[in-house]
């Protein structure tokens, strides 16, 4: 297939908002001004496996947004949900007013409050809010608990979320080898057909190219998480006279979120990046699905 390079222009749109009423002399009277919650995993284990909850052990940070501010709350108060049920939430620590803090959490404490840890489940940590009279949740029922497109600020982490996974195990994972093509954002392997990936050890697999002499893309996969990565290597150069620009490369792109394996339903998913030395192509995706 002929290759035709695209040029992608990003337009980035700033807004500034502010953080004090004085800030903003249109602001209507009524607003209530919180300084939301910052909470972030500062270490530990990057997920929960299936194969061995109780291994889980993590650090969750608990700090505040505008660190210099000096509106704060009188207190907030560590919460957990599981599986987004709003009236499944429980308190892990209350009356917390100092910042930053650090709390342990572990598959241990999980498996006490909420019951048998299984692939699927999804634990949200967060804080509620409490201020004179008021307490905004982490976690409400209804609406938003800091106020709507809090999450969407630059960095901010309103909550942070461990998930239960499907244990990577090579062999098992791979079995013979055999993946249906689901998603080819590129069009050189094209959809519904069928490719061999192949072992190359326990956190490292290649998935054969169809091109002749083209080089397969080899993925580096994170066994904590499941996500993978695809160091930048050189796949080939197409045999055809409509291909001017030499060496073809790919690199994952797009952290794990567009990067990883799925034991639970033997899934590959890369979000590729296509390079030349004379630039990029843009990210496409190719998506593949164990042939049962």
């Amino acid at each position: 297939m002929k290759k035709i390079f695209s040029i992608l222009m990003l337009l980035s749109l700033v807004v500034v908002s502010a953080c004090r009423k004085s800030d903003n002399a249109t602001m209507p009277d009524g607003i209530v001004y919180l300084n939301q919650p910052h909470i972030t995993k500062v270490s530990g284990s990057p997920a929960i496996l299936d194969n061995d909850p109780m291994a889980f052990e993590a650090t969750i940070g608990i700090d505040l947004y505008f660190k210099e501010s000096d509106k704060k709350p009188d207190y907030l108060d560590f919460v957990v949900m599981k599986n987004g049920d709003a009236k499944n939430v429980k308190k892990l620590r209350g009356n917390i007013t100092s910042y930053p803090d650090e709390f342990e959490v572990s598959g241990q404490l999980l498996t006490e409050l909420f019951g048998e840890i299984v692939a699927g489940d999804n634990y949200d940590f967060g804080v509620n809010y409490i201020t004179g009279s008021a307490t905004y949740l982490a976690f409400p029922e209804v609406g938003d608990g800091y106020g709507a497109n809090v999450g969407t600020q630059p960095d901010a982490s309103p909550t942070a979320r461990y998930s239960a996974i499907c244990a990577y195990e090579a062999d098992e994972f791979l079995g013979d080898g055999k993946f249906e093509v689901i998603t080819d954002g590129w069009a050189d392997f094209g959809v519904g057909t069928v490719v061999d990936v192949v072992k190359v050890d326990e956190s490292t697999i290649e998935i054969t190219y169809p091109i002749t002499d083209f080089e397969p893309i080899r993925l580096n996969i994170d066994l904590g998480d499941n996500t993978v990565e695809v160091p930048r290597q050189e796949l080939g150069s197409y045999d055809d006279p409509d291909w001017p620009y030499g060496m073809l490369f790919v690199a994952s792109t797009g952290g794990g979120n567009a990067n990883y394996v799925n034991p639970c339903d033997g899934r590959i998913r890369i979000n590729g990046s296509y390079t030349v030395s004379a630039g990029g192509f843009g990210a496409f995706v190719l998506e593949l699905k164990k042939v049962q």
